[in-house]
C-alpha cells in the first residue's frame, strides 16, 4: 500500500513558502507517494459551523490558520520534484468557478507534468462561504454539476454544457490535461452524501480519521453506490487519510488492516507543534519497508 503526507496548515507558524519546497524535495527523496495540500481561503473567529471531522467540532489549527492556495503550492512542489504525487486535499469545489478552475487546474496538471491529482469536497464551514459571498444552500448539486463542467471541458474538443449552475456553448478550452481523459477526481468526505458522490462521479474516494471498521462499512457504500449507477466499483480507487501525531511507528497494525480491505493509500498528516516535519516525514517513511 502506498503512503503519503498532508503538507499541512502553515499560515500561523511563519514557515512561509520555503517550507513547501523543502517539504515537497524531502517527501520525495523518503519516497512517499504524494504530497496533498488543503484549502481555505479563510477561516473565521467564533464561526458557529462545526469541525466535522473532531468531537470537539473545532478545527485543529492554531491561533492563526491559514493555507496557501493549493494550485500555486502545488505548482511551486511540482517544480522541485519529477516522482511524487501532488494532490488538492482537499479543494472546496463549490466555491471555484468551474470554467476557470479547470483551466487552472490544467496549467498545474501540466506544470506537475500529469502528477496532479484533484481531491475535492463541499467544505464544512458556512462563515467561509458567506465571506465569499457564495451560497451555501445546495452546494452538493453544485458539486455534482462542477464535476461534469470539468471533465467536459478536459476532453470535448468543442464544450457544450447547459445545466442548472452552468452554461456554454461552443467553448474552445485548450490546452488538455496532460493525463487523459482527465486529472483523477478524488471525493473527499465520510458523509453518505460524499460516499455516494465518489461511487457516481468520482475516480476514487478519499476517507477521512476513520477506524478500520468504519473504512470496511463506507467501501461497502461506495460499491452499492458504483454499482447503482452501472459503474464497475473496483475502478473507484480508495485512499484514507488520517491526522497522526502520535509515534508514527504505531500506525504499522492500520495499515496492514488498510491493505487487507483493499485501500490503496494511506495518507498522514504528521505535523506536530514544535517538531521538524521533515523528522516526521522520515518517520512515516519507515512504514514502507
Amino acid at each position: 500500500m502506498h503512503i503519503g503526507a498532508v503538507q499541512g496548515f502553515d499560515g500561523g507558524r511563519g514557515r512561509g513558502m520555503d517550507a513547501v519546497v523543502a517539504t515537497a524535495r524531502h517527501a520525495e527523496d523518503v519516497g512517499l507517494s504524494s504530497l496533498w495540500f488543503p484549502e481555505h481561503v479563510v477561516f473565521v473567529r467564533d464561526a458557529a459551523s462545526r469541525y466535522p471531522y473532531d468531537e470537539s467540532g473545532q478545527a485543529p489549527v492554531g491561533r492563526r490558520p491559514g493555507v496557501y492556495d493549493p494550485f500555486i503550492a502545488i505548482a511551486v512542489a511540482a517544480t522541485v520534484t519529477t516522482r511524487i504525487r501532488l494532490g488538492t486535499g482537499v479543494l472546496i469545489l463549490p466555491q471555484r468557478e468551474p470554467v476557470t478552475a479547470a483551466q487552472q487546474i490544467v496549467a498545474v496538471d501540466h506544470a506537475s507534468q500529469g502528477r496532479l491529482d484533484l481531491g475535492i469536497g463541499v467544505g464544512w464551514l458556512r462563515e467561509e462561504f458567506e465571506a465569499l459571498g457564495l451560497p451555501w444552500a445546495r452546494r452538493g448539486e453544485r458539486t455534482d454539476e462542477y464535476v461534469d463542467v470539468l471533465r467536459t471541458l478536459w476532453t470535448d474538443e468543442v464544450a457544450d454544457h447547459h445545466g442548472e449552475f452552468a452554461s456554454f456553448t461552443g467553448v474552445l478550452a485548450w490546452p488538455k490535461p496532460v493525463q487523459q481523459p482527465g486529472v483523477p477526481i478524488w471525493v473527499g468526505g465520510n458523509t453518505d452524501a460524499a460516499v455516494a458522490r465518489a461511487g457516481r462521479r468520482g475516480d476514487g474516494w478519499y476517507g477521512w480519521k476513520l477506524s478500520a471498521d468504519e473504512v470496511a462499512e463506507r467501501m461497502a457504500a461506495l460499491r452499492r453506490a458504483a454499482e447503482a449507477a452501472g459503474r464497475d466499483p473496483a475502478a473507484v480507487g480508495v485512499k484514507i487519510g488520517l491526522p497522526w501525531g502520535g509515534d508514527l511507528a504505531e500506525l504499522a497494525p492500520y495499515v496492514d488492516q488498510l491493505e487487507a480491505l483493499g485501500v490503496g493509500e494511506l495518507v498522514v498528516g504528521p505535523a506536530v507543534p514544535g517538531r521538524d516535519l521533515r523528522e516526521r516525514l522520515d518517520e512515516l517513511a519507515a512504514l514502507l519497508h
